[in-house]
C-alpha cells in the first residue's frame, strides 16, 4: 500500500526525533554531573509514569494484544483488568520498597540485581539472577524487531523485505543506545508513548467506522454475542475464546504471571518501578496512574480484536497479530483510500514507537547487566573508559538480538509471555528479602534455580507453559524459600544495612506523626 519512499522517510524522521533526544540529554546530564552515568536515571513523574507505560505496551498494542483478543475473546480482556487492578497493591508492597532502598543507599542500583545484593549479599545470587534477567531480555527485543519488520514488510506489499526491516530498525534501536543512554529512552517514552495512545486510538475509531455495514460497533458487537464465527468454537464472549484458547489453566495463569512478570519483574520494569523515581510522591503517582493509562491501552487493543475478527474471520494464529494491517488493506481502503494509507503510516509508525521504546529499555537494562552485574561486580575488572566499554557491550547485545530476529517463531505473543514467566519465580525471594529477616542467601539461589528450571520444563518437557506460563516456577521458588531459610543460616550482618535503609525510608515517608493526626481530619 505505502511506497517504499514512505517507510524510509518515516524512518529517517524517527532517527533524528531519537538522535535529538539523546543528544539534548547527553548534553544536560554532562552539565548536571560530570560524571554521570549512561546505565541509571532519576526522572520526574510524567517521565516517569509514561517510560513505565511505554515500556509495558511494546509490541502487545499493534500485534501481539489485538491478536491475542482475535483468539481469545472478550474474556481475556476480563484477565487483563484483573491484573492492572493488582498492580498498586503488588507496587506498595514491593517496588516502592524497593525505592526506599535505593534512595538510602544514595540512588546506586543499576539492575535488579543489586537489590537482591544489598539484601543477601550473595556474589553467587547476583549471577543467577544477571544470567536470569539477561535470558528474558533477548526474547522480548526480538520480538520487538520481528513485529516493526513485519509492519513493514506489510506496509509496503513487500517491496521492502522483512529482512531488511529486521536490519535497519535493529541498527536505529543500537546506535540510539549507544548515543543516549538510559535516561535519553527515558525521556524519549514520554513523547513516544503519548504518541502510541493517539495513534492507537485514531486506529481504534477508523475501524469502527469500517463496520458500517454491519450496523455499527453494536451491530457487531450483538453479532458476536449470537453468533460463531467461522473457524471458532465459541463466540467472542464465551469461555475458553473463539479459538478455544482460555483454558481454565490460562484463566488464573495469564492474570496471574501478567499480574508478577509483566508489571513487576521484567528487568526493564523493575529499574523504571523500582530506581527512577526522584520522589516518593512520583513513586506514588506511578502507583495510580499508571494502571489508568494501561486500562485506556488495552480497552482499544481489546477491541481491535473484537472489530478485527467481526470484520475478517477465520484467520490463522499468525495472521491474527496482523490484524490491524488486514482491516485497513481489506476494509478501510474501500471506505477512503487517503484514509487508509494515513491509518498505515500511524500503524507502521506506532508500532515503531511502541516497539523501540521497549526495546531501547530492555537493551539499557541488559547492557547494565553485562558490565555492572558481571564485567565490574563478578570478575571485579576495572574499566579505564566506561562509555566505551558500555556501548560496545549495546552494541554486541543489539547486534544478537537483529541475528535472533533474522529467524523468529511464528507468533510474537509465544515470545513476550515466555520472558514474563522465566522471572516469576524471582518475586518471592524479593519478597522474602523485604518481609522476613529469616530468609537466607542460600535459599534466594535454590529458590531462583529451582523455579527457573520449573518453568523451562513447562514449557519444554510437559508442553504446559502455554497456558500456566510461570505459575509453578513461582510456586516451587515459594516453597524453596520458606524451607530452605528454615534449614540454612545466615550471618545476621549481612543485611544489617539493608534493613536499616528500610527503616529509614519508612520512618521518612510512611510514618503518620501524632501531630498531624488531629479530629478535623478523623472521618465519622
Amino acid at each position: 500500500m505505502l511506497n517504499q519512499s514512505v517507510i524510509w522517510i518515516s524512518l529517517a524522521l524517527y532517527m533524528a526525533f531519537l538522535a535529538g533526544v539523546a543528544i539534548t540529554v547527553t548534553i544536560k546530564e554532562k552539565r548536571a554531573a560530570a560524571n554521570s552515568s549512561g546505565l541509571t536515571a532519576t526522572v520526574k513523574a510524567p517521565v516517569l509514569i509514561m517510560t513505565y507505560v511505554a515500556s509495558l505496551m511494546s509490541t502487545w498494542v499493534f500485534f501481539a494484544g489485538p491478536g491475542a483478543y482475535y483468539r481469545g475473546g472478550f474474556v481475556y480482556f476480563i484477565s487483563e483488568l484483573s491484573y492492572i487492578a493488582l498492580f498498586p497493591i503488588i507496587a506498595h508492597f514491593t517496588m516502592n520498597k524497593v525505592w526506599l532502598v535505593n534512595k538510602a543507599m544514595g540512588n546506586s542500583f543499576v539492575t535488579p540485581a543489586d537489590f537482591y545484593d544489598a539484601r543477601f549479599k550473595s556474589p553467587a545470587l547476583r549471577v543467577v539472577l544477571a544470567t536470569i534477567f539477561l535470558i528474558a531480555s533477548f526474547p522480548y527485543i526480538t520480538s520487538v524487531l520481528v513485529a516493526i519488520a513485519n509492519a513493514c514488510q506489510y506496509a509496503t506489499g513487500g517491496n521492502i523485505s522483512y529482512q531488511m526491516a529486521v536490519i535497519v530498525i535493529g541498527l536505529i534501536m543500537t546506535i540510539f543506545m549507544m548515543t543516549g543512554g538510559t535516561k535519553s529512552a527515558a525521556t524519549a517514552d514520554m513523547f513516544q508513548g503519548l504518541a502510541i495512545i493517539a495513534m492507537l486510538w485514531v486506529i481504534v475509531i477508523a475501524c469502527i467506522l469500517g463496520l458500517g455495514d454491519q450496523g455499527g460497533l453494536l451491530g457487531a458487537i450483538n453479532n458476536l454475542w449470537q453468533n460463531v464465527q467461522p473457524g471458532a468454537q465459541y463466540n467472542f464472549f464465551e469461555y475458553p475464546g473463539p479459538n478455544s484458547w482460555v483454558s481454565y489453566a490460562a484463566r488464573f495463569g495469564y492474570p496471574f504471571s501478567c499480574a508478577i512478570g509483566w508489571t513487576i519483574m521484567l528487568p526493564h520494569v523493575f529499574v523504571r518501578s523500582g530506581y527512577f523515581g526522584d520522589s516518593m510522591e512520583s513513586q506514588r503517582k506511578l502507583t495510580f496512574a499508571g494502571p489508568i493509562l494501561q486500562a485506556v491501552v488495552w480497552a482499544g487493543t481489546m477491541l481491535l480484536g473484537l472489530v478485527g475478527l467481526a470484520m475478517l474471520p477465520g484467520l490463522t494464529s499468525s495472521e491474527s497479530e496482523l490484524i490491524i494491517p488486514y482491516m485497513i488493506n481489506n476494509v478501510i481502503v474501500h471506505m477512503n483510500p487517503m484514509l487508509a494509507k494515513a491509518l498505515m503510516v500511524a500503524f507502521f509508525v506506532g508500532s515503531m514507537a511502541v516497539g523501540l521504546s521497549t526495546a531501547n529499555a530492555f537493551l539499557s537494562v541488559s547492557t547494565g547487566i553485562i558490565y555492572n552485574d558481571f564485567i565490574k561486580k563478578t570478575f571485579h575488572i576495572k574499566v579505564q573508559r566506561e562509555n566505551t566499554v558500555v556501548r560496545t557491550i549495546t552494541a554486541v547485545i543489539g547486534l544478537t538480538s537483529l541475528l535472533f530476529a533474522l529467524d523468529p517463531p511464528d507468533l510474537i505473543f509465544t515470545l513476550i509471555m515466555f520472558a514474563i514467566a522465566i522471572v516469576m519465580p524471582l518475586l518471592p525471594i524479593l519478597i522474602f528479602g523485604i518481609y522476613w529477616k529469616r530468609a537466607t542467601k542460600q535459599a534466594a539461589i535454590i529458590s531462583a534455580v529451582v523455579g527457573t528450571v520449573l518453568v523451562l520444563l513447562t514449557y519444554f518437557v510437559w508442553d504446559i507453559g502455554g497456558s500456566w506460563y510461570g505459575f509453578f516456577g513461582f510456586l516451587g521458588s515459594t516453597v524453596c524459600m520458606v524451607v530452605v531459610s528454615l534449614l540454612t543460616k545466615q550471618d545476621p550482618n549481612d543485611s544489617k544495612d539493608f534493613f536499616k535503609a528500610l527503616k529509614d525510608g519508612h520512618n521518612r515517608y510512611f510514618t503518620i506523626h501524632s501531630d498531624e493526626v488531629t479530629s478535623e481530619n478523623i472521618v465519622s
